[in-house]
């Protein structure tokens, strides 16, 4: 095993072993050099007296002061070399903070890290974060925050109070009772909190500088959090109204989009998909009809017109943000295995897995659902119908996941 070298040791660092190779050649040898000289040539001359002695003297002054020149010199490198050490790994916490805060997408995961990320920075015994979701609301621990660093700031609430207060007054970092620091964040949705570190240690001025940067990214973090999850909901309840006007508006399909959806997300748990794949999934079933609201009534059993439906329903959904991943998904969706579906005809792996998927879930629904000219299929029939339709209209590992969860009595068609 190698050995293990102190990080600061004055032999671990390639400067450090720079400045003593030239101490020795600029130093050491002529020192060395200067006493062979003195004592073979200079003091043979003299038998005894002050003269010698005074050589003598002199020259052991020369070999102290060289000598105590070198250790200040070491002294002076240690200390730059230690110093380079703290900036850089202060530098590598900001870096590393910087990176997972921007991929936070929850107010939560952005206060865990930054709780995390500041006892990182000069081995903190303790950091605390503390929040408030509004102006008006009392900061409250976070969650976020380890057991020792919990039940540090409980022991000085007192303290960490006062502190927090005085932080939140001047938008600056504040010092409290016992060396407390409060560090404070906000952002302009009116959330606020602060990271409260111990007084266990002395802090330098970078260090509290380093907080307040992460402190401030945390901040930032999330606010854009918020800002997705105003988002979503946004997108949720949207989608819900379109989903109600669609079942409006197409005669006898009423809850057939949330029924779609419904086999879709149990389908794609038992296929083993990812979490955003099955978030495609769920809000491509619910709007996989959508461009049948631009179908008149009239036209809902004119299968020339229900046939472009797909198509229309794909172009008003690329042209929102939000719901522009699903828009192929949509336009896909009744593409058989086999090639025979449309609009472009594809087939096999060429349909995009979202789109195998709803194709068979809104199958299953359209033929288990009861009609005025006829009553829909059982289970055990449409089990049949599918499982003699793999390969040509359906993917048949589509199918396979469909007839286990229906084999497990784990498939509801009410």
């Amino acid at each position: 095993m190698a050995r293990q070298v102190s990080r600061h040791s004055i032999f671990s660092q390639r400067l450090d072993r720079g400045v003593f190779a030239s101490y020795f050649l600029g130093g050491v040898i002529p020192f060395a050099a200067l006493a062979v000289v003195v004592t073979r040539w200079v003091l043979p001359s003299y038998e005894g007296g002050p003269e010698r002695w005074g050589w003598v003297a002199g020259l052991v002054s020369i070999g102290l002061l060289s000598l105590f020149l070198y250790f200040a010199l070491r002294h002076i490198t240690t200390t730059a070399v230690t110093q380079m050490d703290a900036d850089n790994q202060r530098l590598q916490t900001l870096l590393e903070a910087s990176r997972e805060l921007a991929v936070a997408s929850h107010p939560e995961a952005a206060l865990s890290t930054l709780a995390a990320k500041v006892r990182e920075l000069d081995g903190f015994r303790h950091a605390a974060t503390y929040f408030s979701p509004a102006a008006d609301k009392a900061l409250e621990l976070h969650g976020g925050t380890d057991e020792a660093s919990r039940a540090w700031a409980e022991t000085e609430s007192a303290a960490v109070a006062a502190a927090n207060e005085e932080a939140l007054q001047s938008g600056a970092p504040a010092m409290g009772d016992s060396g407390i620091v409060a560090v404070p964040f906000s952002h302009t949705g009116g959330a606020r909190g602060t990271v409260v570190l111990d007084g266990g240690k002395a802090l330098s001025n970078d260090t509290v500088d380093a907080v307040a940067t992460i402190a401030g990214i945390a901040g930032n973090a999330i606010e854009r959090g918020d800002l997705a999850d105003a988002q979503r909901n946004f997108f949720a309840h949207v989608t819900d109204l379109i989903v109600t006007a669609l079942d409006a508006h197409v005669v006898g399909r009423q809850g057939h989009a949330m029924q779609t959806a419904r086999l879709c997300n149990r389908i794609a748990h038992e296929l083993g998909v990812d979490a955003e794949t099955k978030e495609r999934i769920h809000w491509g079933a619910l709007l996989h009809d959508i461009g049948m609201l631009k179908t008149e009534p009239g036209r809902h059993l004119d299968m020339k017109a229900v046939r472009t439906h797909s198509l229309i329903g794909a172009r008003m959904l690329e042209r929102i943000r939000l719901w522009e991943p699903v828009a192929p998904i949509v336009l896909h969706h009744h593409e058989h295995y086999d090639g025979a579906g449309y609009p472009e005809g594809l087939s096999g792996a060429a349909i995009p897995l979202e789109s195998r998927i709803i194709s068979l879930a809104d199958a299953i629904d359209a033929m288990s659902r009861s009609e005025s000219d006829r009553v829909g299929l059982s289970l055990s029939e449409v089990c049949e119908e599918v499982a003699q339709k793999a390969g040509s209209q359906f993917d048949p590992e589509v199918v396979r996941a469909f007839l286990s969860l229906a084999e497990r009595n784990e498939i509801d068609l009410a």
